[in-house]
């Protein structure tokens, strides 16, 4: 495909399918992170890097790479190695294609680029004999775009770092506020019936209109509630909706799943009880335990990694642009863990999860060199 080095790593990465089944009991090789860890532990060591495989679920392994120089301090490079689905892409998915200096594939932006330039910079700084300034840790994390778990395993396993950088599509800006996530079910019951005879039943479909009326309203009053100064106000919005057997039955229950983007410092205790106080008065529900939990995150602009990663950018591309974001990133579980992180990586976020995703090959060569830059001893 190429002699590019950086660029055929990408296109390596991008041709092994890793899809997250997001839930919906899928299974096979396209979809786990089995392979394309495989493949990144087989980079890693073939560049001289000592490595760890760990499943985080079954066949789904975070892999971790560590170089000691011996230095005070840990720099923690992470991207994940899972996708979205690519059913619904009009170009071939894991074919990956270069075409008017871009390369296009699923995660080739989101965020297989981030990896492919974490570890390119890492690997190829080692190979020309480069002294680090610090220890690096280097993890393709498993599981992100569903619940988190290999950022999640790292921590809960002793990860250990003064400062983090987590890959995903930032145009080569820092992100260093995002905010959090928490969804959860909300469940309605009531009683079967023949719908010839809907007097003899409980309908838990209308029951859970009155239910959607309020989580409405609430949401409408979130977005003029606590304003962020870089977030602006938190959010809630009612994404699935379930129920009924068949048009001929009374349904007995009906649910929906809730999506509540937090601020940063809101608690997931706080973000539930808001609503079940929003539905004060409403019968029938009931709450299922949250299956994601993601605090949002804020980094003092004058922290330490914003300062580094700001002159390894500056010294690449002429100055550096920090920011906020409105996704949840892995940075959100390794600020809760006492790591401070920030957001960083090539392509834009537009172009994250398309039906033709792509990344700018010019951004991807130009991480690469950030990255060369902020591990290199001066």
């Amino acid at each position: 495909m190429t002699s590019d080095p950086l660029v055929r790593l990408l296109a390596d990465l991008v041709a092994i399918p890793s899809v997250n089944p997001m839930g919906r009991g899928k299974t096979g090789p396209g979809y786990s992170e089995h392979e394309v860890a495989a493949y990144v532990d087989a980079y890693l060591r073939r560049h001289g890097v000592g490595t760890r495989v760990n499943d985080v679920l079954p066949g789904r392994p975070n892999v971790t790479g560590f170089i000691d120089s011996g230095a005070e301090k840990t720099l923690l490079l992470e991207a994940h190695c899972d996708t979205v689905q690519a059913e619904s892409m009009t170009i071939p998915p894991f074919s990956p294609e270069l075409r008017d200096g871009r390369l296009y594939g699923r995660g080739s932006c989101d965020t297989k680029g981030s990896l492919a330039a974490f570890l390119y910079g890492v690997c190829s700084h080692l190979d020309a004999g480069g002294r680090l300034r610090c220890n690096v840790i280097v993890i393709a994390a498993a599981d992100e775009e569903y619940q988190f778990t290999g950022a999640r395993h790292a921590v809960a396993h002793g990860l250990k770092a003064d400062f983090g950088i987590v890959g995903e599509p930032t145009r080569l800006r820092i992100v260093r506020a995002h905010k959090g996530v928490t969804r959860w079910r909300i469940a309605t019951r009531g009683v079967a019936a023949h719908s010839a005879y809907p007097e003899r039943g409980v309908n838990a479909i209308y029951a859970m209109g009155h239910v959607l009326d309020r989580l409405e309203r609430y949401g409408n009053a979130l977005r003029g509630s606590a304003i962020h100064p870089l977030l602006g106000p938190a959010s809630l919005s009612t994404g699935v909706i379930e129920g009924g057997e068949a048009v001929n039955i009374v349904p007995d229950r009906c649910t929906v799943e809730v999506d509540r983007r937090t601020l940063p410092g809101e608690t997931t205790e706080e973000v539930l009880g808001a609503v079940r106080s929003a539905l004060e008065g409403v019968s029938g529900w009931e709450f299922d335990p949250p299956h994601l939990a993601v605090a949002g995150m804020e980094v003092p602009e004058e922290s330490p990694v914003v300062r580094l990663l700001s002159g390894a950018i500056a010294g690449v591309c002429g100055e550096a642009s920090v920011e906020a974001a409105q996704y949840a990133t892995d940075a959100g579980i390794y600020n809760g863990a006492g790591i401070p992180s920030v957001v960083f990586g090539p392509g834009d976020i537009a172009q994250a999860h398309t039906a033709e995703e792509w990344i700018d090959l010019e951004d991807l060569h130009a991480a690469a060199a950030v990255v060369r830059s902020l591990i290199s001893q001066q």
